[in-house]
C-alpha cells in the first residue's frame, strides 16, 4: 500500500477494527497503525457514556465470551462496545465464573 501512495501516488484508505474481543491486534492492523500517514478513529459511546474502546463477544446464551477464534462474524447480537472498566469487569465476571467451575 506505502509503494501505491508513495510511487503511484494513489490515495488509500482503510477502515477496520483495530482490536478484536480479547483486546489483542488483528495482524493487519498492526502494519496498518504502523505505516498509516493518519488516524482518524470514529468514536463509539459506551452505555454509561464513556468512550468505548473495548468490544464484548456474547455467545448464543448471551453470556459473555473470554476465549475462542480470532475471527467470529456477527453484528449486534454477538458483539457490544464498551469502555475499558465495563470490560474489564465483565471479563473478570467471566474469569471467576470460570474458576468456581
Amino acid at each position: 500500500m506505502c509503494y501505491i501512495v508513495d510511487d503511484i501516488d494513489i490515495p488509500v484508505l482503510c477502515y477496520g477494527l483495530r482490536t478484536d474481543f480479547k483486546g489483542e491486534l488483528f495482524s493487519g492492523s498492526h502494519y496498518l497503525l504502523a505505516w498509516a500517514d493518519k488516524l482518524v478513529e470514529l468514536k463509539t459511546i459506551c452505555y454509561c457514556g464513556r468512550k468505548a474502546s473495548r468490544v464484548l463477544r456474547y455467545d448464543g446464551q448471551g453470556r459473555v465470551m473470554s476465549d475462542g477464534a480470532q475471527i467470529d462474524i456477527g453484528g449486534n447480537e454477538k458483539y457490544v462496545s464498551v469502555c475499558r472498566k465495563h470490560y474489564n469487569e465483565a471479563i473478570r465476571e467471566v474469569k471467576a465464573a470460570e474458576y468456581r467451575s
